[in-house]
């Protein structure tokens, strides 16, 4: 290569370099307006195109900042032109960048009076990048403008006052994207203009394709003039809790938070919302966090005291229908929970095992993070773990919703690359730990405004998803809903429904309903029958097989299996549970005891159910039973199914014996295919008749 081919090509480096390098404006105020969103108070204003912002005497500083998302990694810079307009010339004014409050801040200051320096907080604790420096040559005085500027080049950052390179030195990690203006003690000061150049950030979009559906605006029967937040929308997508401030017929003081729910009517629409009577109400906030599929069980933002008044919103509560109305929520204990936020947000698992829940710890990267706490055997749950920076950044992330399918989680966050104040965003769990999470995805445009969207849940049905949103309200906040491609539907779930009844008299009975994994015996949940009319939810995601059944003290449950393993639609499957008293000489099938054919060897899965008899006996030591066995009746085969029924019965009661039961308390009895209870014409009839049971003989 010749030499002025070299020449050449080191030059097309260093143009090409910087005119693909160098950043590009992303923000830009000249404060004409606050269509950017500074904070807006006392101590801060937009007037006739300038940033007021001061200090009074009560105060060090103070700092008036807004979220611009700069990438620290790249070159960026920040500038603008700030003069002093009244106050003590001693202190200092400047620009605050790359952070999360004050206790974590960067900041580059100057004064009326002459000098400048560099410094910032971490964790609270002062450090210096470079202490103060006198260059009254450059620096302007009261009432002149001055202008500030940082530049980051590769790992070097640049300081200039007024055009003059002033320092430099290495780069400072980000604690946060807040970047805006410090104003010192005793202190006036106006803003031109604030600019940043820095790399343009992509949003990490769920999909690319814009959806041909909009959030609408849900009306007046659920929002008003007044401030509406918080929906929770029933599994079965049949009723919306939602927050209401303001209304004057909320609990006084009506500035804070009340309860209130629609139905959905007949004909698809809304009822006007109703005000939900004490004791969910009271003196506080009142926030409706979750509720069961059977719309049974409320879980609730605040504590309250025994006779249901306000206590505090240090921690939640759970309450429960009974016939007579809702019962007063009683605290769910989490282990050293803690919040150091004003602001703080939960969501349940659908089968309540796990809690996450937005708050700020000691251990939290920005001012809120999320947290997970998993449910303990004694009923409380354990300390809350953060979830890692996956799911958590600088600023603040927060009002969970995980869906009905246990596995995608929606949140916000103010600090991903978005498209207004807070954006809604999507991430899959990836194992059981809750703290490996797929990389969150923005809902997009027609979810997301340049405004404040949060609160986003979805019904097991997944068709819609409701949101709160600041951007075309009739309030300060109202409830939104928009329809769901299935791109942005969670994972399709099994909505099973039916009643609790008893087997003998039919009537409905009011009764835990347990769902559990039928090959390893692990509890998924809890669901409880409506007290009135016996009906209950419970919401399956697929994947597994369960065994189904209600509890009551009284009762032998009779066990139903569902086999959900193979992936499907959304499906809504009805299915009522039988409960049969434990009433002396009633027979009781073992629905669930089965054998290998033509053979009197019981199948593992049919240890879950025997172990609940064995259970039954050890708590009644009186209770003495008769083991019945029976099978299909087949012409010519009497003789040997007979002596298999009896082996049956007999295989069933050494297991009995083998648990712990006294051979004495058990009895066998052997009536072959003497007794059906289906035709036996049939496969399914003969299934049916192929059966152990069980009578109480004396208890």
């Amino acid at each position: 290569m010749s030499k002025n081919s070299i020449i050449f090509f080191c030059l097309f480096i260093a143009v090409s370099y910087s005119v693909f390098s160098q950043p590009v404006e992303i923000f830009r105020d000249n404060f004409n307006d606050n269509s950017n969103f500074w904070p807006n108070d006392k101590y801060t204003k937009i007037v006739n195109g300038n940033h007021i912002a001061s200090c009074d005497t009560s105060y060090i500083f103070r700092m008036s900042f807004k979220e611009i998302n700069i990438n620290e990694k790249k070159d960026f810079d920040i500038a603008a032109k700030i003069r002093q307009l009244s106050g003590d010339e001693t202190q200092g004014y400047g620009i605050v960048w790359g952070s999360s409050s004050w206790k974590n801040s960067l900041i580059f200051d100057l004064s009326s009076e002459g000098w400048y320096r560099i410094y910032g907080y971490k964790n609270s604790k002062l450090f210096y990048i470079k202490k103060a420096v006198w260059r009254k040559d450059i620096i302007k005085p009261k009432y002149s403008n001055n202008v500030f500027s940082i530049k980051k080049r590769g790992n070097n950052l640049i300081f200039y006052i007024n055009g003059t390179k002033v320092f430099m030195s290495g780069t400072y990690n980000f604690s946060g994207y807040y970047t805006g203006i410090i104003t010192g003690k005793n202190t006036k000061v106006a803003a031109d203009y604030f600019l940043v150049r820095a790399e343009k950030r992509k949003i990490n979009l769920l999909s690319n394709q814009i959806s041909k559906y909009s959030k609408e605006n849900m009306g007046l029967n659920i929002n008003s003039p007044y401030s509406e937040i918080a929906p929770v929308i029933a599994p079965d997508g049949k009723t919306l809790y939602v927050a209401r401030a303001n209304h004057p017929l909320n609990i006084k003081p009506i500035n804070k938070y009340d309860i209130w729910y629609s139905t959905l009517q007949s004909n698809g629409k809304w009822s006007k919302l109703k005000h939900a009577l004490k004791p969910l109400n009271n003196s506080g906030d009142n926030v409706v966090i979750s509720v069961t599929p059977d719309n049974n069980t409320l879980f609730l933002e605040t504590l309250y005291n025994a006779d249901g008044s306000y206590k505090n919103d240090q921690g939640i509560s759970v309450s429960y229908r009974t016939a007579n109305g809702w019962t007063i929520p009683k605290e769910v204990k989490i282990k050293n929970y803690y919040n150091k936020d004003i602001y703080e947000s939960f969501a349940f698992s659908p089968n309540r095992k796990v809690l996450v829940m937005s708050v700020e710890r000691n251990d939290s990267y920005g001012d809120k993070d999320m947290y997970v706490s998993f449910l303990q055997v004694n009923g409380t749950y354990s300390e809350p773990k953060n979830m890692g920076t996956v799911l958590n950044s600088y600023l603040g992330e927060g009002t969970p919703y995980i869906a009905p399918d246990n596995k995608t989680l929606y949140f916000y966050s103010n600090t991903e690359p978005g498209y207004g104040d807070a954006d809604i965003f999507v991430s899959k769990r990836l194992d059981n730990t809750w703290t490996k999470w797929s990389t969150p995805k923005n809902l997009g445009k027609k979810i997301n405004s340049n405004q404040w969207d949060v609160y986003y849940t979805v019904a097991a049905k997944g068709d819609y998803a409701y949101l709160v949103s600041s951007k075309t309200s009739f309030g300060n906040e109202d409830i939104f809903r928009i329809k769901l491609r299935d791109i942005e539907k969670p994972d399709p779930v099994v909505m099973v429904y039916g009643k609790v009844l008893d087997s003998k008299t039919k009537k409905p009975i009011s009764a835990k309903v347990i769902y559990e994994n039928s090959e390893t015996g692990k509890a998924e949940g809890i669901a409880r029958s409506n007290p009135k009319d016996g009906s209950y939810k419970v919401v399956l995601p697929y994947g597994v097989k369960y065994n189904i059944r209600a509890v009551k003290t009284g009762y032998f449950a009779v066990n139903e299996t569902m086999n959900l393993k193979k992936v499907s639609n959304y499906k809504e499957v009805r299915k009522n549970l039988m409960m049969a008293p434990l009433i002396k000489e009633e027979a009781i099938v073992l629905k669930n005891v089965l054998f290998y054919t033509t053979k009197a060897v019981l199948l593992h899965s049919s240890y879950e159910e025997l172990n609940r008899l064995v259970k039954l006996m050890k708590k009644n030591s009186n209770m003495k039973i008769e083991l019945i066995g029976h099978t299909e009746s087949r012409a010519g085969y009497e003789k040997q199914l007979m002596k298999l029924s009896q082996l049956r019965a007999q295989s069933v009661k050494k297991y009995m014996i083998m648990k712990g039961i006294n051979a004495s308390r058990i009895q066998t009895k052997a009536l072959g295919g003497t007794k059906p209870i289906a035709d036996n014409a049939t496969e399914a009839g003969r299934k049916l008749n192929r059966r152990v049971e069980f009578r109480i003989i004396s208890q």
